[in-house]
């Protein structure tokens, strides 16, 4: 197709609303919160059904540029120093995308449907109900009381003592825990302290990994660590499907 064609199908598939996808080459001029220019070479340009516009280069995973949705998407042909061009225009509010396009090597459009919802797993909640299902993956001795007790500063994770009656404030992180979490935990071990009127409390950071100045910062806080994983039940979920295939093939 020349570009007068691309750009008849373009604006059909836009009225559709459907999903648009083409690959090019073309350079890229931004303007709204920074100002960029991205000289010409190979790029994907992704108009989704909702007006989101995103522009992603061969490699990594984040788009180079991106406009929100409800993106206003405008084609037009044009020609510069005998060369023609098609050139692409999304705005969005004060920000605003201009493409130079010399070449479509592909194009699709396709009106997708999907209204799932991602379930995510690993997350923190499930993380403090394995910690009272397991209470021995902090310590063999420590005693879950309750989860998400409640302090003017927020939800405990789990609540518990150690076997010498000390109490514990467990912080889960799903993630590797840096000073924010420390500085949180230290927040729910002193609210803790006050409001029980006792000073025979400690904190433990619950996650799958800890910076080194957090943990130097927990430690003066004379608070601890404990490597824990999140529960991963997609994954084990899945290799339990797979077993059974493998039991019926």
């Amino acid at each position: 197709m020349n570009f007068e064609e691309y750009i008849g199908q373009l604006q059909q598939s836009l009225q559709r609303g459907e999903l648009t996808t083409f690959f090019c080459h073309c350079s890229i001029q931004y303007s709204g919160r920074a100002e960029s220019y991205l000289d010409f070479g190979d790029r994907i340009i992704i108009i989704k059904q909702d007006g989101t516009v995103l522009i992603h280069q061969p490699e990594g995973g984040m788009p180079i540029n991106y406009i929100k949705a409800p993106a206003k998407c405008e084609f037009e042909l044009q020609r510069e120093e005998e060369q023609e061009l098609l050139f692409f225009q999304a705005t969005s509010g004060n920000d605003q995308i201009q493409v130079h396009i010399t070449e479509i090597y592909h194009y699709y459009a396709q009106r997708l449907i999907d209204g799932k919802k991602q379930d995510l797993s690993g997350k923190e909640s499930e993380m403090s109900d394995m910690l009272r299902e397991q209470p021995e993956l902090i310590s063999p001795d420590f005693k879950p009381l309750s989860r998400e007790e409640h302090t003017k500063y927020g939800f405990i994770d789990v609540f518990g003592h150690l076997g010498d009656g000390t109490l514990a404030v467990i912080e889960c992180k799903r993630y590797t825990a840096g000073l924010s979490a420390v500085s949180q935990l230290r927040r729910y071990v002193e609210k803790i302290k006050s409001a029980k009127g006792i000073t025979k409390v400690t904190g433990i950071l619950a996650a799958p990994a800890i910076t080194a100045n957090a943990l130097e910062m927990l430690h003066n806080f004379q608070c601890s660590f404990k490597q824990v994983d999140p529960p991963k039940r997609h994954i084990r979920k899945k290799r339990e499907q797979q077993k059974i295939q493998q039991f019926f093939s």
